[in-house]
């Protein structure tokens, strides 16, 4: 409705994507005034960003950002409020703290407020929701807002074998400024980690299908021992295509 207001082609500022960037800003806490339009595209972005907030307003409506940011930019405006709700949640917790946007770090601390008790739980290593607001610093800004806080670190993993733990923090060490730990496990025997660069998601789905087949017809193993996993549904295509050429049944 915005960009047909503005007689803008839905072609060259697709709406999908204009609202991605306009829920970036929002998770930000950046309005449509501090919107930074450092370009053509920026500063277009940021009219329709102005003028959409003027509709939802129109409407009587908001959207999933707002829920966050009208709620702390409440809490800023009405000290009132803000004070009536610290009394009601006297602890806090928050799970998952590596994957919070900085509305909703915001939000947590307004809410601690003067009592400050506040129980973080995650693991900065493991953020991988960046691409829709997910900030891993808020894991730093904590230890920065609350250099009383107590640090407990949970390093023994009851999930993966040793040799898997070593090979995960040998490419996670080499972040600058983490804090560091040694992940150990009690499952000390297994099976080194394979690598192999697949070219495209044909040559993967060969690779993984004919060491299947291998380890089937020359290793004692059955096609009921193996599990494949993928990242997103997307993959399951070419794997499914390699294990049907294969003659491989599966579910």
């Amino acid at each position: 409705q915005t960009l047909a207001e503005m007689n803008l082609d839905e072609k060259k500022h697709n709406p999908r994507g204009v609202l991605s960037m306009i829920s970036a800003a929002k998770n930000e806490l950046i309005g449509p005034e501090q919107y930074p339009a450092h370009d053509y595209r920026a500063e277009i972005v940021r009219r329709i960003y102005a003028r959409y907030d003027e509709l939802l307003l129109q409407c009587n409506a908001r959207d999933f950002d707002d829920l966050l940011t009208h709620t702390v930019y409440l809490f800023r405006a009405h000290e009132a409020v803000l004070e009536r709700y610290q009394r009601r949640y006297e602890h806090i917790l928050v799970d998952e703290f590596q994957d919070t946007n900085m509305a909703q770090y915001e939000l947590v601390k307004q809410l601690a407020g003067e009592r400050r008790n506040l129980f973080a739980v995650g693991d900065p290593d493991q953020s991988i929701y960046a691409f829709r607001g997910a900030d891993y610093r808020n894991v730093m800004r904590f230890r920065d807002d609350y250099p009383d806080s107590r640090m407990i670190l949970l390093e023994q993993n009851y999930r993966s074998h040793q040799a898997i733990l070593d090979a995960a923090t040998g490419v996670i060490d080499q972040n600058p400024g983490r804090v560091k730990k040694q992940l150990f496990s009690e499952r000390k025997e297994g099976p080194l980690v394979t690598i192999f660069e697949a070219h495209n998601e044909e040559d993967e789905a060969r690779y993984i299908v004919e060491t299947i087949t291998d380890l089937v017809n020359y290793a004692g193993y059955e096609p009921g021992d193996f599990a494949v996993m993928y990242r997103t549904n997307a993959q399951s295509r070419a794997l499914e295509e390699g294990l049907l050429r294969a003659g491989l049944s599966y579910r």
